[in-house]
C-alpha cells in the first residue's frame, strides 16, 4: 500500500492498532494493559462443530498513539462477529449471514445501530480499511466477518455495567470496566470529530 499524505499515514497506523490483536487463546507471556484488554475484549465460543466469534473494539485495546481509532471507540461501540459451522464430513466451514445485532446495555435497553453512511469519512475509512486487512490476511474466516456500529448510549467500558449480544442462540456479556482502564487512553474532545 502506497500512501502519500500524512493523514493516510495516520489512518494506517489506526487501522494495523486495530487489527494487531493476538489470536492466540494461551496467555501472554509480557502482559501490556493493551493486550489484556484485547484478550478481554474477545469472546470465542466453539461447540460442536459451530463457532462463535465477538469482538468489542475499545479504547484500552490500542495503541496509545492511534488517537483516531482511540476517539472512534470512545464515541461508538464497535463490534466484529462472526458465525461458522463446520460440516463434519468434509471439514469445509461456512458461515452464517448476520444481518443485524442488537446489543443491550446493562438496564437491557437496546443500543441504536449507526449507519456508515451517517458516520465521518475517517471513521468510514478506518471500518473499510480494518475488514479489507481481515479478510485479506484471514483468508476464508476473514469473509465470515462483519463489523456492527452503534450509539455508546450508557455504556463506557471504563465504568461499571455491562454489554450482552444475543447470537445464535446465546447470550454473551461483558463486565466492565475493561483492564487496562486505570492509564490514560488519551481521553479529548477530538471524537466529535471522527
Amino acid at each position: 500500500m502506497f500512501v502519500k499524505h500524512p493523514a493516510r499515514i495516520a489512518l494506517a497506523a489506526a487501522i494495523v492498532s486495530l487489527t494487531s490483536f493476538s489470536p492466540a487463546s494461551s496467555r501472554q507471556w509480557k502482559t501490556t494493559p493493551e493486550l489484556l484488554a484485547r484478550d478481554y475484549a474477545g469472546i470465542t465460543d466453539s461447540r460442536g462443530g459451530e463457532t462463535v466469534m465477538l469482538t468489542w473494539f475499545v479504547p484500552q485495546m490500542m495503541q496509545p498513539t492511534a488517537t483516531a481509532a482511540i476517539s472512534m471507540t470512545q464515541k461508538y461501540i464497535i463490534l466484529m462477529v462472526a458465525h461458522s459451522r463446520m460440516d463434519r464430513a468434509t471439514g469445509i466451514s461456512s458461515f452464517e449471514e448476520i444481518a443485524a445485532l442488537e446489543p443491550k446495555d446493562q438496564n437491557g435497553t437496546v443500543l441504536a445501530p449507526v449507519a456508515r453512511n451517517d458516520l465521518p469519512p475517517t471513521s468510514i475509512a478506518m471500518l473499510a480499511g480494518l475488514e479489507a486487512i481481515l479478510r485479506q490476511s484471514l483468508g476464508a474466516y476473514g469473509q465470515g466477518l462483519k463489523v456492527f456500529v452503534f450509539e455508546k448510549g450508557d455504556v463506557d467500558s471504563c465504568q461499571k455495567g455491562q454489554l450482552s449480544v444475543q447470537l445464535a442462540g446465546e447470550n454473551y456479556t461483558w463486565d466492565t470496566p475493561f483492564p487496562g482502564c486505570s492509564r490514560s487512553v488519551g481521553k479529548d474532545k477530538s471524537a466529535d470529530r471522527t
